[in-house]
């Protein structure tokens, strides 16, 4: 190699080696333009193209892309919220048991405590139950909803009837509800197999909220904030790979 090109390395590489670099120089450059436009598309307000492709939209950020802005909101966190779950087992007598709530978020978030660096997934995915239950309808539409009919079922009545909203739920609201309860469905079967073993014949998640006490009474030992709770319909157990 010569002194001009050991201070050029392009000028030291075939013409295959350049094209690849090339191409991959493309191909990073559309996987991020179409990163973005995914992500913009997403927390833009609700418009025809949303309408048209929400479901693909949701498809691609939910999993991994999904963004939370507690930190730049102007104001704190003010609640705190975990999931319980409870199964009706089979004996082996053929009798049908319906077990007490598990709290079963406590322990995941303890071992996120303890691996600060490399918490597993699995740990974390305590936090999203209420997330997704909560989040799959649109907020533009549920406004128009609200304001043409203040009695309109709730973002929690993930079990309602829907068909007759002003306007009725977007494609991708539907595809967004469906997976939020599979995703729900998936945790407790997990974590009820876990407690109860193989006899469990149905599962059933609860949504526990805690309204911290407000600042101004913060000092009020008496005041624990006020706690409220929704169900979600009982559910059959579904197998989930390890």
């Amino acid at each position: 190699m010569t002194e001009e090109a050991g201070r050029r390395p392009l000028m030291g590489m075939s013409g295959g080696q350049r094209a690849a670099l090339s191409l991959i120089g493309v191909l990073a450059a559309v996987a991020v333009f179409f990163h973005f436009t995914m992500t913009a598309l997403h927390h833009t307000p609700f418009n025809p193209i949303r309408e048209k492709h929400d479901d693909k939209i949701r498809a691609y950020m939910a999993p991994y892309f999904q963004q939370d802005w507690h930190l730049f909101a102007p104001e704190p966190v003010s609640e705190d919220s975990g999931y319980l779950v409870r199964a009706q087992v089979e004996k082996p007598d053929g009798s049908v048991e319906t077990t007490q709530w598990a709290d079963v978020t406590t322990p995941h978030i303890d071992k996120v405590q303890r691996q600060r660096f490399w918490p597993s997934r699995v740990e974390r995915l305590a936090p999203g139950v209420r997330q997704r239950l909560e989040g799959w309808r649109d907020a533009d539409l549920d406004a128009l909803r609200r304001e043409k009919d203040p009695a309109a079922p709730k973002k929690t009545d993930v079990n309602s009837e829907t068909a007759l909203l002003d306007p009725p739920l977007a494609p991708g609201e539907l595809a967004a509800r469906d997976s939020a309860l599979l995703f729900v469905r998936a945790v407790a079967s997990s974590e009820a197999r876990a407690l109860w073993g193989d006899g469990v014949r149905e599962v059933q998640v609860r949504v526990v909220v805690n309204k911290f006490p407000r600042f101004s009474q913060r000092s009020v030992r008496t005041n624990k904030g006020e706690v409220s709770y929704y169900d979600v319909a009982w559910m059959q157990p579904i197998k989930v790979s390890q």
